[in-house]
């Protein structure tokens, strides 16, 4: 694509801090650490599989040591698939804001075709860490499942439409079929249809099935696939369903599942509101209205700290802070606060959670600030979140 047809960039205060971010990531090749990688260590690997209690450590080291606990254990940095996606994404959405990343689109978007899942006709992608459970579960990285897949899919559909590239188009379809071939219906009723997290469970947790829904409705709008459009709506009927009077969503419908955060919030009220403005579908509107007036009244601060659930304030959360970034952009056609809103949580987290080198951290907590780079769940995240607020900013 010939970047004399896009438009002139403008110049925003958050220029600066996405150019340092992506530099940052650059220098890396878009590799890094996560909360959940504990088991790449070679140490600990073989350990951890005869020893199930040994997921309460793992589990623990995603809020301790940070880097220097990766490595003194030798957990190599890897690419994951879901930071790959978010990237890519963030580069299509500054690429139509009138910088020209397709070098670098294209560079991130290789690296991500690399990673699909093996043993699997089409595409798919997990994330890049062994899991153990308590329960006896095991996974080894880069299983599969509906959240990862789905963002995949997301980036490569962003891709092929501002490049015109029908490879990534066909591949995003691919991986739509993989998520409504392959994943198990845990509820499949009157009530609507809720897809399950990977093949192998049947757990009924809303946002991965909402967020499957809007892809499906996004591939139905496309491509004028029918069967897609169907399989959406059966799933907003499922999430709307599911919603709470009060117009909140608790994470999933096990005992175990009965938390309300702020980025899975965010993540069905954008799967929602995207499934509405495809479809042109409003039967689900007052839920959507009831579910962001939580949203904005229960998790942020004054001074626009975003909090990580309903009730209470700590921690503070990188994740919660760049999907909140993300849903109110979302949400600024029908809000007239939103935009700013989304400046004002964008411009908290610049000053409190931005590393002297660029990069971003994990959370606050009352005494202390952790700020390690975790490469999807801060970096990447913040990316795409400004790179969209850019967007959204310059009026897209």
């Amino acid at each position: 694509m010939n970047a004399a047809r896009l438009p002139a960039p403008s110049v925003t205060e958050f220029d600066s801090p996405i150019l340092a971010l992506h530099h940052w990531l650059r220098e890396r090749n878009y590799a890094g650490h996560e909360p959940y990688d504990l088991l790449n260590s070679p140490l600990l690997r073989k350990w951890a599989v005869h020893q199930p209690f040994a997921t309460l450590f793992i589990q623990g080291g995603k809020r301790i040591g940070g880097v220097h606990l990766r490595q003194w254990l030798h957990v190599p940095p890897s690419h994951n698939p879901k930071a790959l996606a978010l990237v890519l994404s963030a580069f299509c959405d500054l690429a139509r804001s009138g910088w020209f990343s397709r070098r670098h689109a294209e560079h991130v978007r290789n690296l991500l075709l690399e990673l699909r899942s093996p043993h699997e006709s089409d595409f798919c992608w997990g994330y890049d860490w062994h899991y153990v459970s308590l329960r006896g579960a095991r996974m080894p990285a880069f299983s599969p499942n509906s959240v990862v897949t789905v963002f995949c899919a997301h980036a490569l559909l962003d891709f092929a439409n501002i490049y015109q590239d029908e490879e990534s188009k066909a591949i995003a379809h691919s991986a739509t079929n993989w998520l409504a071939t392959r994943l198990n219906r845990s509820t499949d009723t009157d009530t609507g249809l809720c897809l399950s997290y990977t093949p192998n469970d049947h757990t009924r947790i809303f946002n991965n099935s909402a967020l499957a829904g809007a892809l499906f409705a996004r591939i139905a709008s496309d491509s004028r696939l029918p069967q897609y459009g169907s399989l959406a709506r059966r799933i907003m009927e499922y999430l709307g369903n599911g919603q709470a009077k009060d117009g909140s969503w608790t994470y999933g419908v096990a005992r175990s599942q009965q938390w309300i955060d702020t980025f899975h919030t965010g993540y069905n009220l954008c799967a929602l509101l995207e499934y509405q403005q495809l479809t042109g579908d409003t039967s689900f509107s007052q839920a959507l209205a009831r579910g962001y007036d939580f949203y904005c009244s229960h998790f942020f601060c004054p001074d626009g700290a975003p909090r990580y659930f309903h009730n209470r304030t700590y921690p503070i959360d990188i994740h919660s802070c760049s999907q909140a970034i993300l849903t109110l952009c979302a949400f600024a056609e029908l809000d007239p606060d939103a935009l700013s809103r989304a400046e004002q949580i964008a411009r908290w987290t610049i000053q409190h959670l931005r590393n002297s080198d660029g990069s971003f951290g994990y959370q606050i907590h009352p005494h202390r600030v952790d700020r390690t780079p975790y490469i999807r769940w801060s970096q990447a995240w913040m990316l795409r979140a400004l790179a969209r607020l850019r967007l959204t900013i310059g009026g897209e």
